[in-house]
């Protein structure tokens, strides 16, 4: 339902930004989040592990592998994968049952190793087996999901994007770009190794809480979050509705910690708010790419068109990204013409152009801040190499990267980069950032929203 509103009274509702890695990043979204953060491919590329028959099935494990030679980005060995699922097995054993590997135990494992090809799968039949009949409760299912783990930690080195989804963490992710959660409503994003919120959503538990953006998320539940990446934390804090987390924040803003019990609640995360200002100014927070929402914005701007608007700004701060294919199809509704994004994988390179559409002419304005990344940056990157909109804001995060998920028939997941993103100018904003044409700070101290006064 599009609605006239004055510019005076959105002032301060259009700044709640809702960043896409909600925890998790709604607390995603991703969960939110993540918020934190993350760009995709379209679902179509999400692929199907096809499970073969054996004794001891360790297809997927090799599926893995494969998937990670043909289609990670950066160069591994398939030598150092093998030796990552011997080494996760034996861990997660001896953390699982502690004691149960005598130095002994470990030495023979090693020999079973030491007796095959280095790129050889083999040994690792034989290790299963061997532990199977060691202990009874040890299934070679849940080994063989140490291994998968074990190899996706092992591309951490090289891309720290990386992560293997256990089941229940897997679902959440999906959950996330259904756009109903179970969570604590905040988006959350990772900065120089921190778990940040960017902002709660309106009337969750976290905005009741008093939750605040900036606020750093030092534990959950009694486990502190150093060292753990965004998937993780996310992971911890999404539960069941009516269950209770516990969190510690450390507000920058006061320099102090503070606790917070916060109980679930089911949440639906908005994708996009369409209001209309003053001078017949339509305006689109755009708060998430998933899958149909290009579209669902393009059936709101025929409504807009419909009652007049001369011109529009379309709000992406808070927006940490989404699918590849979502921002693409976005940029397409202003640009008719030329590249929108190159995207180089390992053994390809895909160009995306613009396309016929009645909103090429439209005056356009966008605002960015910090939090606006990967998708978000395609789409305000590609507005800015064809001089069709003025970017007004903040340096956006400066993410250039594309990750791909792959499911696997034991309900988990993994995720891994596999290729770089360049903008029409066929620039690199990795690490760098889009610097806006107007560069305004926005003061949260004021009920004023600095950066949409200035449009």
């Amino acid at each position: 339902m599009v609605k006239k509103i004055s510019i005076n009274k959105v002032k301060n509702r259009i700044y709640i930004i809702i960043l896409s890695t909600l925890i998790f990043s709604i607390i995603t979204s991703s969960i939110g989040c993540n918020i934190k953060q993350q760009l995709f491919k379209t679902p179509e590329k999400i692929k199907e592990v096809v499970k073969i028959k054996s004794d001891i099935n360790i297809s997927p494990i090799n599926d893995v592998i494969g998937s990670i030679e043909e289609e990670f980005l950066y160069d591994i060995k398939r030598e150092e994968l093998i030796s990552s699922v011997f080494e996760g097995i034996i861990k997660s054993t001896d953390e699982k049952y502690p004691g149960l590997l005598s130095t002994q135990d470990k030495d023979e494992l090693e020999k079973i190793k030491d007796k095959y090809p280095e790129d050889s799968l083999d040994s690792i039949v034989e290790i299963i087996r061997k532990l199977i009949e060691k202990k009874d409760e040890l299934k070679s299912d849940d080994l063989i999901m140490y291994a998968n783990e074990s190899i996706v930690k092992s591309l951490q080195i090289k891309d720290k994007y990386a992560y293997f989804f256990y089941p229940e963490n897997y679902k959440i992710m999906i959950e996330d770009y259904s756009g109903h959660i179970s969570g604590v409503g905040m988006y959350v994003n990772q900065i120089d190794e921190k778990i940040v919120v960017v902002k709660p959503i309106e009337n969750t538990p976290a905005y009741r809480a008093g939750i605040k953006g900036d606020d750093v998320i030092i534990s959950v539940d009694g486990q502190s979050i150093e060292s753990k990446n965004i998937d993780e934390v996310i992971a911890l804090i999404r539960g069941k509705a009516g269950t209770k987390v516990t969190i510690i924040f450390f507000r920058p803003e006061t320099n102090k910690k503070f606790t917070k019990e916060l109980i679930r609640e089911e949440i639906e995360i908005p994708n996009l708010i369409i209001e209309i200002l003053d001078n017949k100014i339509g305006y689109v927070r755009y708060i998430r790419f998933i899958e149909g929402g290009a579209n669902r914005l393009k059936n709101e701007l025929e409504k807009l068109s419909d009652q007049g608007i001369e011109a529009l700004i379309l709000d992406l701060r808070g927006n940490t990204g989404g699918l590849l294919s979502d921002a693409v199809n976005l940029a397409q509704l202003f640009i008719n013409r030329g590249n929108i994004v190159i995207v180089k994988e390992k053994a390809d390179t895909i160009t995306y152009r613009g396309k016929d559409t009645p909103y090429a002419q439209i005056p356009l304005v966008v605002i960015v801040d910090k939090y606006s990344a990967s998708a978000s940056e395609i789409l305000a990157g590609a507005l800015q190499d064809h001089n069709r909109a003025k970017l007004v804001g903040n340096t956006t995060f400066g993410k250039s990267t594309v990750q791909q998920i792959f499911s696997l028939p034991d309900s988990s997941g993994i995720k891994f980069t596999t290729a770089n993103y360049y903008l029409p100018s066929e620039r690199s904003i990795e690490e760098i950032g889009i610097i806006p044409d107007i560069i305004i700070n926005d003061d949260d101290k004021t009920e004023e929203d600095e950066q949409l006064e200035v449009i």
